[in-house]
């Protein structure tokens, strides 16, 4: 529930695909002005192929969406997407119109959110949505790719040099506007059985960056299928839809085997008479099989095709709607109510007629919380739980963390849930939340009339959490972690080390072995907040290795705790990371791994480390000729801002100008170093560059020295690889506000000028930084708009208006050794 571009685990995956594709920089580098683009030759052509017909969208079994399509031999298109969920639809067209020698000079997209124009002159492409113009270069002979349009993959197939063979690198237009970098490459040859004939297939393997793509083509070159298979999904020409069945190789996975039968809207009752409204999905079967629930504030029957999916292999499925949203009765007042109606729901169905009394619960972000609530109140027939993605307790990671407002998170998400944009199936009302100007409205004080400014009415539940900073009675009902010491279940947690909620999978992970509890698995990869694993995050790779079936993962879970399987689940190693660099797993049975070995990575400096350009330094020791603090100014009126947060346009300025998407992609690349670069209230420490790799997995935390003028203030400590082309890689961030330090219950001021000793939980994370890059840490008051200020005054941040500067130190001597504390692993 971190980040505002972040995708719910419940999303459709026909929507996800071409969101993952247009949402990765592009490796594409502009080597001529615009104007000189728009007049050198571009001579990919899509005259020469004939063809129409239908592609149906599958993901897992379930059919979602289809695509009619007709394919002229001079160039031009036409085609209809169509995808019909949950008695919602989808519409998309779009018709290419060629040039000369089909080369195609215009693009006109009708979309739930509206139209796009995508217009071609030379290699210059100008893209037109909602007013923005947007510019991309081409490549002269860049392979153009449709989200939606399977068929249009057998021009670039065409062009592929089958006496080379190998990958070959292509450039690969999108759709949507965007150019990137790509591969193609011939698989082999296949022979299946189509309408009882045996028929030959050629399979090619397309990378667009770190999504791959495969491609079959029959012998008259025309595409017959196009499947994405860590998204679980495939398009499939009609006619050739045995093609798209794929045969489970494991003999102890559960099968898609069974027929499903759908009850609406059941409603469960609650203990103190309210009615919540649950989708059950059952196997079509006389006897009693084990159930797994989800519990979601986001809209249960958008999740329609988990509940299937669940179904198919033997298992009931309840999907229900927390108490207040959508179809069930009551107030929605998010934490508050989950553990009892979690409790009520897993007892309620675990007794109905077709349940075998054995139950497990699955899903991620909010849909993982409210399995612990649940957990915590000991439902007899609750067998285990799979949190993936996780929060932990509310104070510690949303809305506050650490003491710190989440300012950023905890807007969008109550943005998010007030406008129920998550059970729209077209996403434009999500879009709309995005389009919110955050750069500028949350310059508003009091944090407070946020609501107002962004929701147009007072939004009870963020002012209740507005005020209560502290971590006092009235969070109670939403704290779970020191109730699990009597839950022993065994529990598969799942996170990313980009996961903006990943500091629950650690705590939660971390207070279930503390309380001696066996079967804690843990998996943790080079992810963000999803469910799902892939190889690439922005632009970076990781890989192969980093894309594990997950969703078969889960499956083998379930299969042994609540079917019983003996498929050896229980012989794995319990906790797998992924370490970046070397894109590898490490495996062990606790977590920190069992080789860890915590060392300190000392702050130092010459007296300033102010900016990027200062002489912070990171070292393993320290000398005795370096200043023993460093020392800025932190002013709430002119707040630093997050490295991290690239500043939002405003309406105004999206219509006013023409963007290139290859320069805006470069400017927020470089904003995080010019950033630290230009603000003296950022400390920036830097190692050397690395003399040989050093490699680093599992929980890092800091430990600062420091005082301040102020009753109260913020600290911020950031964690980065620094890259020999100076590129900043962030790693992990943590933060406390000043007057928690020692309890988040009971806060305690400080006396202004005095040294005081901080810990902050940094998160975790796993790399090898390789030879000659370095380590960077940067410390500051103020992570702003990501974090609410504080206004250093000692009263109520939130609330209050009024702010006082506030000067800084951070000490680093033999006496107050401020460091970092990295778990080094060989």
């Amino acid at each position: 529930m971190r980040t505002f571009s972040r995708l719910f685990c419940t999303v459709l995956l026909a929507i996800l695909m071409p969101l993952v594709i247009h949402g990765q920089a592009p490796q594409q580098k502009p080597s001529v002005t615009n104007e000189e683009a728009a007049k050198l030759p571009y001579t990919y052509s899509l005259a020469g192929i004939e063809d129409q017909g239908t592609f149906i969208l599958r993901v897992n079994e379930e059919p979602v969406a289809t695509t009619d399509f007709v394919w002229r031999k001079d160039g031009s298109y036409e085609s209809h997407f169509s995808l019909k969920m949950a008695g919602q639809s989808m519409q998309m067209d779009a018709v290419i119109t060629p040039g000369d020698g089909g080369i195609w000079q215009k693009l006109d997209l009708k979309t739930a959110r509206g139209p796009v124009t995508i217009e071609r002159e030379g290699r210059l492409v100008t893209s037109v949505f909602q007013e923005k113009k947007s510019t991309s270069q081409l490549q002269e002979r860049s392979a153009y790719f449709d989200n939606y349009g399977p068929a249009l993959c057998a021009a670039m197939l065409k062009e592929y040099d089958a006496a080379k063979a190998g990958k070959q690198p292509l450039s690969i237009f999108v759709g949507g506007g965007m150019a990137v970098d790509g591969a193609l490459e011939r698989l082999d040859n296949a022979e299946k059985t189509v309408g009882g004939k045996d028929v030959p297939f050629t399979r090619y393997r397309l990378s667009i960056q770190t999504l791959d793509v495969d491609l079959w083509l029959n012998s008259d070159g025309k595409v017959v299928l196009e499947e994405v298979p860590v998204q679980k999904a495939v398009f499939v020409r009609k006619g050739f839809e045995e093609l798209a069945v794929r045969t489970v190789e494991d003999p102890l996975l559960s099968k898609p085997s069974f027929e499903v039968a759908v009850n609406k809207d059941t409603m469960v009752p609650c203990r103190d008479g309210i009615q919540l409204a649950a989708d059950i999905y059952l196997p079509k079967t006389d006897g009693k099989v084990p159930l797994i629930v989800y519990r979601t504030p986001y809209g249960k029957e958008l999740m329609e095709l988990n509940g299937k999916y669940w179904a198919r292999r033997g298992y009931a499925c309840a999907i229900q709607d927390c108490r207040g949203r959508f179809k069930s009765k009551g107030t929605w007042v998010p934490f508050m109510h989950e553990a009892q109606d979690g409790y009520d729901a897993i007892e309620w169905l675990a007794t109905q007629a077709w349940c075998n009394g054995k139950v497990g619960m699955i899903g991620g972000s909010y849909l993982g919380w409210v399995q612990w609530w649940a957990a915590s109140q000991k439902p007899a027939h609750l067998v285990t739980i799979i949190p993936n993605v996780s929060p932990p307790d509310p104070h510690y990671n949303i809305p506050y963390e650490y003491g710190a407002f989440f300012l950023l998170g905890s807007i969008w998400w109550s943005q998010v849930l007030e406008s129920e944009a998550t059970a729209e199936l077209s996403g434009a009302k999500m879009a709309k939340v995005a389009q919110s100007d955050y750069s500028k409205l949350l310059t508003t004080l009091p944090v407070i009339e946020l609501d107002k400014v962004l929701m147009n009415k007072e939004n009870p539940y963020w002012r209740e959490w507005i005020r209560h900073p502290d971590n006092g009675t009235f969070w109670q009902k939403a704290n779970f972690l020191e109730q699990l010491k009597t839950v022993n279940i065994p529990v598969f947690h799942q996170s990313g080390w980009f996961d903006g909620d990943g500091i629950g999978t650690k705590l939660n992970y971390l207070k279930m072995k503390s309380f001696g509890h066996g079967n804690q698995k843990m998996v943790v990869g080079p992810w963000g907040h999803t469910d799902t694993a892939s190889r690439g995050l922005g632009d970076e790779d990781f890989g192969k290795e980093a894309e594990p079936d997950l969703q078969r993962e889960y499956l083998r879970w379930f299969d042994f705790w609540l079917k019983g399987v003996k498929n050896g689940v229980d012989g794995e190693p319990l906790v797998r990371l992924f370490v970046m660099g070397t894109n590898k797993w490490q495996t062990g049975n606790t977590y920190p791994l069992e080789k860890t070995e915590f060392r300190k990575l000392l702050l130092t400096s010459g007296g300033k480390a102010n900016t990027g350009k200062g002489d912070g330094r990171l070292v393993w020791a320290l000398s005795g000729s370096t200043a023993d603090s460093d020392s800025f100014t932190y002013d709430p009126g002119d707040p630093t801002p997050d490295p991290g947060f690239y500043p939002t346009r405003s309406e105004e300025e999206r219509k006013k100008m023409v963007i290139a998407a290859e320069e805006e992609k470069k400017r927020i690349k470089a904003f995080h170093g010019e950033t630290a670069d230009k603000r003296a209230d950022i400390l920036v420490y830097r190692t050397e560059p690395l003399e040989s790799g050093l490699t680093f997995c599992g929980p890092v935390s800091a430990v600062l020295y420091a005082s301040t003028s102020a009753v109260d203030t913020d600290w911020y400590v950031t964690l980065s690889e620094e890259r020999a082309n100076g590129k900043i890689f962030q790693l992990v961030q943590g933060k406390i506000r000043a007057r928690y330090r020692k309890s988040l219950a009971n806060p305690t001021k400080l006396k202004p000028g005095e040294i005081v000793s901080y810990t902050l939980d940094l998160w975790h994370t796993g790399i090898t930084i390789p030879k000659g890059n370095r380590l960077r840490v940067e410390v500051a008051s103020a992570l702003f708009p990501t974090f609410s200020r504080n206004l250093n005054t000692g009263g109520h941040n939130e609330l209050e208006t009024r702010f006082l500067k506030a000067e800084q130190k951070i000490f680093h001597s033999e006496k107050y050794p401020s460091h970092i504390l990295l778990p080094v692993i060989p």
